[in-house]
């Protein structure tokens, strides 16, 4: 029976559990986090089947010369590699499958962000959960199961794992499907499900908030930067890269808390036994821009016929390179070679246990905390708070409130708002104002000596505005967004009597400069009625490009978009389409009639 089988050998695949008849098998987890398998003896009719299909004790020898072929590769979509922890390409192959309406089998955080488990995404929403690397066991108890009735259908699908799921899924299956595509990763190893708990637990004890959005190998400094980054309910960020995350340091330098079968792993070969194609970060990678090395590159080894008609399908949405297996191996030993044990990790689990997780990893690898650096950390944000208080023109009391207490604010980065003593803001209930961005977003300053002229904001029932990175609202200035409107803006400066009001969506790209008296408007406000009873004039979307410079008494109505790096001359009304960039659009207003047989109400627009 299964419970027979070694700790060196279980992988904690969880597959006897969904191929046992009866139900039979539970997982128990031992002191180190990790689940293994005990028989159920009431339940079990010794049909043995579980040790019979065991990926483990009857491992596929089926070895052939044949080599991968080796590509490099990212996706064309830039913010979806971005996010993405190396090149994009699990996402590529993954939207592709379900576009066909297929689905995908991958993992997922857990609500509390401390655990993982595998999921069928069926969507484009839930295949957004599954994106990243969870450096981590995930629970797969169902999912083969689940997996073979997908199948049955005869619809496309796709399994992400790490080689001995994918192993496991085989096994379960005892056959092979037309429609089925495995895919797998280069896995240095599994880690402890408990280790990661505490690390995640430690943190929201430090920032005294629950975890709201973790991301591994975060790219705010780069792919080569493997930073973890850790958000919170109150909006603080935790993000530390290679040389300062603890679980990173525990993990790669010295693999305190890797399972025990990673040791002696069975799936370090080439070619890949059960993925029809593996991916993986492309270390080392030689002769790339720049750019490209901080966004990431993948790695991807094709190694079936029905993983190369997979890489052909998805062509039109990557760049791609012919490389060698050589190369790829250079970056990446763990397609072949084991981890080696650590001698320190049974003192890993013993602190752990007592002293906590940075503590234990700090002990364990001989690098006690920098409280220096923490010390000159905490006396910066004193200064940040000091330098606040020392400045006459900034209200203390508002930015207080508005950074640290308000619902209506959600700080998504460290950069706060910074609000000067005749700012007045309105903001509804359910209205919203995402910070982000490495920019401070400033309101009501640039006032002459002596003036109290109010700064405006005002966000009515559900509005929202993304400010991507800040910017600087000065003085007489007013920003209103409708109820269910959106604002988005990159950073942004506003001049003195300028207005921005949003009805439907406005988006202001990076770095706009709105010179004085600018007004903004993305709808009439009021109706226009025709003859037939109807509204003439709905809401329209507004898109003003990156660098865009808007000098003096320019009207920007509904409908409007400019271009990237123009400038919009004084005494400009624009309500169309300018697509031209680097431009400079220049056309006086004229008083004429452009239609007739319409009358007006003080009712609001409606909206489609």
């Amino acid at each position: 029976m299964i419970d027979i089988v070694s700790k060196q050998d279980c992988t904690g695949c969880m597959e006897c559990g969904d191929v046992c008849p009866k139900s039979a098998i539970e997982f128990i987890e031992d002191e180190k986090g990790f689940w293994y398998p005990h028989i159920i003896a009431e339940k079990c009719i010794h049909c043995d089947i579980c040790s019979k299909r065991c990926p483990s004790l009857n491992p596929d020898n089926n070895i052939t010369e044949n080599q991968p072929t080796v590509y490099a590769a990212w996706l064309k979509d830039d913010a979806m590699r971005v996010y993405s922890t190396s090149g994009g390409m699990f996402y590529a192959f993954a939207s592709y499958i379900i576009e066909q309406g297929g689905a995908v089998a991958g993992s997922i955080y857990s609500d509390d962000w401390k655990s993982a488990h595998h999921v069928i995404a069926r969507n484009m929403e839930e295949l957004h959960k599954v994106v990243g690397s969870k450096y981590f066991q995930s629970n797969t108890s169902s999912i083969y199961k689940d997996v073979k009735k997908e199948l049955a259908n005869g619809r496309p699908f796709l399994f992400c794992g790490t080689p001995c799921q994918t192993a496991a899924l085989r096994q379960f299956l005892g056959r092979d499907y037309d429609n089925l595509y495995c895919v797998d990763f280069i896995c240095r190893s599994i880690n402890s499900p408990l280790a990661f708990s505490s690390y995640i637990s430690e943190l929201e004890e430090k920032h005294r908030s629950k975890a709201s959005n973790v991301h591994l190998k975060n790219k705010k400094n780069g792919w080569h930067s493997l930073a973890s980054q850790v958000q919170f309910e109150n909006g603080d960020e935790e993000i530390n890269d290679k040389t300062r995350d603890w679980w990173v340091k525990g993990f790669i330098d010295s693999d305190l808390y890797t399972r025990e079968s990673c040791f002696n792993c069975k799936y370090k070969t080439l070619p890949r036994l059960n993925a029809d194609i593996t991916i993986g970060d492309f270390w080392n990678i030689q002769y790339q821009r720049q750019e490209d090395e901080y966004k990431g590159i993948s790695v991807v080894l094709v190694n079936s016929e029905r993983g190369q008609k997979l890489f052909n399908l998805i062509k039109d949405r990557i760049k791609f390179q012919r490389r060698s297996i050589d190369e790829a191996l250079s970056g990446n030993p763990a397609l072949l070679k084991n981890p080696v044990k650590s001698q320190k990790e049974e003192q890993f689990y013993k602190l752990l246990k007592d002293k906590g997780f940075s503590y234990a990893v700090s002990t364990c690898i001989g690098q006690k905390h920098n409280y220096k650096e923490e010390i000159k950390r905490r006396l910066r944000k004193v200064r940040h708070v000091l330098h606040i208080i020392k400045d006459p023109r900034i209200s203390f009391t508002k930015y207080i409130y508005y950074n640290y207490f308000s619902r209506n604010i959600v700080r998504e980065s460290s950069n706060k708002i910074v609000p000067s003593k005749h700012v007045v803001m309105d903001l509804s209930r359910g209205a919203r104002i995402y910070l982000r961005g490495t920019h401070d977003l400033q309101i009501g300053f640039n006032q002459m000596k002596g003036s109290k002229s109010e700064t405006q904001i005002r966000m009515n029932g559900n509005a929202v505005w993304n400010c991507n990175d800040g910017g600087w609202v000065f003085y007489d200035t007013v920003l209103e967004v409708k109820e269910n409107a959106v604002l988005d803006t990159g950073f942004f400066s506003m001049n003195g009597g300028s207005v921005i009001v949003t009805d439907k969506h406005i988006t202001l790209g990076e770095d706009v400069m709105l010179g004085r008296n600018v007004i903004i408007y993305d709808s009439d406000f009021h109706q226009l009625i025709g003859k037939d009873g109807k509204a003439h004039n709905i809401p329209k979307p507004i898109t003003i490009g990156n660098h865009v410079w808007i000098t003096t008494n320019v009207l920007v109505l509904k409908g409007t978009t400019i271009g990237d790096g123009c400038l919009v001359a004084g005494d400009t009304v624009l309500s169309k389409s300018i697509n031209e960039e680097n431009s400079i659009i220049a056309a006086n207003a004229v008083g004429k009639v452009v239609k007739d047989d319409v009358a007006w109400n003080r009712d609001g627009c409606p909206k489609q």
